[in-house]
C-alpha cells in the first residue's frame, strides 16, 4: 500500500549510497514495473544507471559491475520502447547499443557475463526488427501509397514547368520545395528501413552466435534474410558472420532454405552464392538430417523418368498432378544436384546408397498394385523391384526414425539399413499406398508407408511446426507437468509425387474402431441404433437443402445413435489404476491437438484421419493437407474450429469437456498466446515458401468433398490418402503473398485472442471454440463424410 513511498524511500538511498550497487536493487524496479507504477520503476532504474555510469569508470574489470550495468541499460532501453516515451534513436543508442557495449567488452568465460550479452543482443535485435517493421508496415499502407501517387504527380507537374520552361515564380517555388521535401523524407524513410534491417540482422547473427538459450529467433532471422534476399549489405552479414553460427541451429529450417536453392543471380548479388553454401555445410556437418531433403529437390521429377510406362497409363485423379517446370524449378534441382555433387566426394558411399534408396522407394511407389486391390494378406515385393536387393547400407539411416541432433556432428551408434522385408501389404485409399518393414541394424523392423502420386512436403512441413510447438509446450511449466504435447511422426518426401512415412505402430483411426460394418463399437455395443451407414445416407440426402431441415436430420441421427467411445479405454485397459491414467492421457491429447490444431487451421478431421494409439491413448492426427483454414472455403465450408463431437467427448468420462479438457485446452491457449512472436516468425517462414500452394484449388476440393462413402476399407496409415491435390492446376497465378498475409493476420487475431471481433480472454476464447466445436447447428452443417454425429 505504500508503494510510492517506499519507491522515494529507495531512490534517496541510492542517492545517498557509498558502496555499489546489487541485483536486488534491479528486482526492486522489476517489481514496480509488474505492479504497472511504471514511472517509479523507470525513475529507480534511470537513477541506477547514472550511478553505474560513475562507477563503471573507476571498475572497468569488475564482471559482477557489468553484468547488473549491461542489464539496466537493456531493461530500461526495453521499457522505454515499449512505453513510447523516448525517440526510437535514443533508445537505440543511449541504452540498447551502450548495453550490448558493455556486456561485450569482455574477455573471460563469466557465464553471467554470457548470457547478460545474449540478451543484450537480443533486446536490440528485437527492437530494431520492431523498427523496421513499424517502416514496412507504413510503406505496405494505403496511406503511403496515397503519398507516393502524390509525389509522382508532383514530379510530372515540375517536369512539365521545366520542359515548358516556365518563369519561375512563387508557384513554382513552392511546387519544387515541396517536392524536394517529400522526396528527401521518402529517401530517409527507406534509410531507416535499411539501417534497421541491418541492425536487427546483425543483433539476430551475434545472439544466436552467443549461445543456444534462443536459437529459436533463427527463423526470424532467416526470415528477415529471406524477405531483403536482394540487399547486398545482409547478403554480406550473413557471408561473413551468418557462416559462424553453428550449423545445427539451421536444421529445423532446411525444407524453407532448399526451396529458396538455385544458381543463377536472380536473388540479388550473392544471395544463392551464400544459400548454398550455408546448405553445403549444414548438409556435411548432418547429413542424416539434410541429405534426403536435398535429394527430394534434386529428384523433383524422377518419378517420370523411373516409371513412365506406369504412369501413362493412368487418367483418374490424383493427389498431385504434375505441372510444368519452370526457370525456378531447373534452377533449383541444378542447385540441389550441385550441392548433391559437392558432397559425394567427400562422403561418396553415403550419397551413392542414400540415391540408390530413394530411387528405390520412387520405383516401388509408383508401381501399379490395382491387381492385389482385395487382398489383406501379404503380397511378395515383385523381384524385379529394386528395394528387395538393397542390403547393408551401413552409411545410411533408416530414414523413417527421429534422429537425435548432434551440435558436433559427431554421429555414432545410428541404426543403420540393413535389409528390407520381401512382403508388402496394400493400404487403403485411391492410390494404394504399400506397407514395407525395413530391418535396421539393431535387428528390429520398422514399418514405413511408401506413397506414390501424392506430395508429402506439406505434411512434413506440419510436422515441423508440431515439433516446434512441442519445444514451446515443453519449456512452460504447466503444460510440461501435465505432459501436455502433440504426437508427431516421420515424414520423408523423396520427390515431387512420392515419399515414406513412418508407420504409427499400434494406432487405429478412431473410425475404424467405432464405425467399422464388421466390429465396430457402435455396432457391439449398441445395436439396436441406426447403423453407421444408415446415419451418412440420412445426411447425405439433406445435403442440399436448408440448414433448417440439416439440422432437425442431425438431431433425429443423435437420438438414434449413442456415443461410445468410453468403452475404448475400458476395453484396452483392464487394470482401473491404468484405465484412470490412460483416460487422462487420451482427454489432455484431446485438449493440445485441438488447440494447436485451431491455431494453425487444420482442417479435413474426419473419422480417418484421427488415429489412436492402443497402449498411450493418446491421438495422432494424419493427412494434414488441409492447413490455414482452408477448410473455411471447401464447396461444403467447415463450420468447426476442432473435432469435439460426441464420441470423441464420451471418452473424457463423466465430467466431459469440463475439469482437465477445459484446464488443459486453457494452458496450451496459454503457452501459444505468450509464444506469438515466435509461432508468427515460424508460420511466416513456412507461408512463404515457394514450392507449395497453401490454397485450396478446385481439384483438391473435389477430391475432399466426393470421397467413397465406404471407408472402411481405410486401415491405421499416417496420412490415409482422404484428400486431394497438393499442386495447383492452372490458378497458380493467384496473389500468393496476398493469401499469406491474410493467413498471418488471422493467426495474429487468434494469438491475441480476438473471436468474432472481440477481445477475449484465455478462459472465454477457449469457451467459445468448446462451444463452436459442439453446437450441433456447426455439427449439422459439414459435409456428411467428415461423420459428425460419430
Amino acid at each position: 500500500t505504500q508503494l510510492p513511498e517506499r519507491a522515494i524511500f529507495k531512490i534517496k538511498q541510492y542517492n545517498s549510497a557509498i558502496c555499489g550497487i546489487s541485483e536486488w536493487h534491479l528486482e526492486e524496479a522489476q517489481v514496480f514495473w509488474a505492479k504497472k507504477e511504471q514511472s517509479l520503476a523507470l525513475s529507480i532504474l534511470k537513477q541506477m544507471i547514472k550511478k553505474l555510469d560513475s562507477s563503471f569508470k573507476d571498475k572497468e574489470n569488475d564482471a559482477g559491475l557489468k553484468v547488473i550495468y549491461a542489464e539496466c541499460l537493456r531493461v530500461c532501453g526495453s521499457w522505454l520502447a515499449e512505453t513510447c516515451l523516448e525517440n526510437p534513436a535514443v533508445i537505440m543508442q543511449t541504452y540498447l547499443e551502450k548495453a550490448v557495449k558493455v556486456a561485450g567488452s569482455y574477455d573471460g568465460n563469466s557465464r553471467e557475463l554470457r548470457n547478460g550479452q545474449m540478451k543484450a543482443f537480443l533486446s536490440l535485435a528485437r527492437f530494431s526488427d520492431t523498427q523496421y517493421q513499424r517502416i514496412e508496415n507504413y510503406m505496405k499502407s494505403s496511406e503511403f501509397e496515397n503519398k507516393q501517387t502524390l509525389l509522382k504527380r508532383a514530379k510530372e507537374e515540375v517536369g512539365l514547368l521545366r520542359e515548358h520552361k516556365i518563369q519561375t515564380n512563387r508557384y513554382t517555388v513552392k511546387v519544387q520545395r515541396e517536392l524536394e521535401l517529400d522526396e528527401c523524407a521518402l529517401r530517409a524513410l527507406r534509410e531507416d528501413r535499411k539501417r534497421f534491417l541491418c541492425k536487427a540482422v546483425e543483433n539476430y547473427i551475434n545472439c544466436l552466435l552467443s549461445g543456444e538459450e534462443h536459437d529459436l529467433w533463427v527463423f526470424r532471422l532467416c526470415s528477415l534474410w529471406l524477405e531483403n534476399s536482394g540487399v547486398s549489405e545482409v547478403n554480406g552479414m550473413m557471408k561473413k558472420d551468418g557462416m559462424k553460427i553453428s550449423s545445427y541451429k539451421f536444421l529445423p529450417l532446411m525444407y524453407q532454405l532448399a526451396a529458396r536453392m538455385g544458381t543463377k543471380m536472380t536473388g540479388g548479388l550473392g544471395f544463392h552464392e551464400v544459400l548454398n553454401n550455408l546448405i553445403s555445410r549444414i548438409s556435411l556437418d548432418h547429413p542424416h538430417h539434410t541429405l534426403f531433403i536435398i535429394l527430394a529437390l534434386a529428384n523433383a521429377n524422377k518419378d517420370e523418368f523411373l516409371s513412365k510406362p506406369e504412369t501413362t497409363r493412368r487418367s483418374r485423379i490424383t493427389k498431385s498432378t504434375s505441372k510444368e517446370n519452370s526457370h525456378l524449378d531447373e534452377d533449383r534441382t541444378e542447385a540441389a544436384t550441385r550441392i548433391i555433387h559437392s558432397i559425394r566426394s567427400k562422403r561418396c558411399k553415403m550419397v551413392k546408397d542414400m540415391e540408390a534408396l530413394c530411387d528405390a522407394y520412387i520405383i516401388l511407389a509408383n508401381m501399379d498394385a490395382s491387381q492385389w486391390r482385395a487382398q489383406r494378406k501379404g503380397i511378395n515385393i515383385p523381384a524385379n523391384q529394386p528395394i528387395t536387393k538393397l542390403k547393408n547400407l551401413e552409411d545410411v539411416v533408416v530414414p523413417t526414425m527421429e534422429i537425435k541432433v548432434d551440435p558436433t556432428g559427431e554421429y555414432e551408434n545410428l541404426v543403420t539399413i540393413k535389409s528390407f522385408k520381401t512382403e508388402f501389404r496394400l493400404a487403403g485409399g485411391l492410390n494404394l499406398p504399400k506397407i514395407i518393414d525395413c530391418v535396421g541394424s539393431d535387428g528390429k523392423e520398422r514399418r514405413q508407408l511408401v506413397k506414390g502420386r501424392d506430395d508429402l512436403r506439406q505434411d512434413a512441413v506440419m510436422q515441423q511446426v508440431f515439433q516446434m510447438c512441442n519445444t514451446l509446450l515443453q519449456r512452460n511449466t504447466e503444460t510440461r507437468k501435465r505432459k501436455l504435447t502433440i504426437c508427431t511422426y516421420k515424414v520423408v518426401p523423396l520427390s515431387q509425387r512420392s515419399g515414406v512415412l513412418e508407420w504409427c505402430t499400434g494406432t487405429v483411426p478412431i473410425g475404424e474402431y467405432l464405425v467399422n460394418s464388421e466390429d465396430g463399437a457402435h455396432r457391439r455395443y449398441r445395436p439396436n441404433d441406426f447403423s453407421a451407414n444408415q446415419c451418412q445416407k440420412k445426411m447425405m440426402e439433406v445435403q442440399k437443402k436448408s440448414f433448417e431441415e440439416k439440422y432437425d436430420t442431425f438431431m433425429t441421427i443423435c437420438q438414434n445413435f449413442e456415443p461410445v467411445f468410453r468403452y475404448f479405454c475400458m476395453e484396452k485397459f483392464l487394470d482401473p489404476a491404468v484405465w484412470f491414467e490412460k483416460r487422462l492421457a487420451y482427454t489432455r491429447s484431446v485438449a493440445t491437438s485441438s488447440i494447436v490444431g485451431y491455431i494453425l487451421g487444420l482442417g479435413d478431421r474426419h473419422v480417418q484421419n484421427i488415429l489412436i494409439n492402443e497402449q498411450s491413448a493418446e491421438l495422432v492426427h494424419i493427412d494434414l493437407g488441409v492447413a490455414f483454414e482452408q477448410g473455411k472455403i471447401l464447396p461444403t465450408p467447415e463450420t468447426v474450429p476442432f473435432r469435439l463431437s460426441r464420441d470423441i467427448v464420451d471418452g473424457m468420462g463423466i465430467t466431459g469437456v469440463e475439469g482437465v479438457f477445459r484446464r488443459c485446452c486453457e494452458k496450451t491457449m496459454e503457452v501459444m498466446r505468450s509464444s506469438q512472436e515466435t509461432l508468427l516468425t515460424i508460420v511466416e517462414v513456412l507461408l512463404y515458401d515457394p514450392l507449395f500452394d497453401w490454397t485450396m484449388n478446385p481439384l483438391k476440393a473435389l477430391y475432399l468433398q466426393q470421397r467413397p462413402e465406404d471407408e472402411s476399407d481405410l486401415h491405421s496409415t499416417p496420412n490415409a490418402d482422404d484428400q486431394e491435390c497438393k499442386q495447383s492446376l492452372s490458378d497458380t497465378d493467384q496473389s500468393f503473398n496476398k493469401v499469406a498475409e491474410r493467413v498471418l493476420m488471422r493467426l495474429q487475431e487468434k494469438l491475441k485472442g480476438v473471436e468474432e471481433g472481440t477481445v477475449l480472454s484465455v478462459g472465454g476464447q477457449v469457451n467459445l471454440l468448446i462451444q463452436q466445436a459442439m453446437d450441433p447447428k456447426n455439427l449439422s452443417r459439414l459435409f456428411p463424410g467428415w461423420k459428425a454425429w460419430v
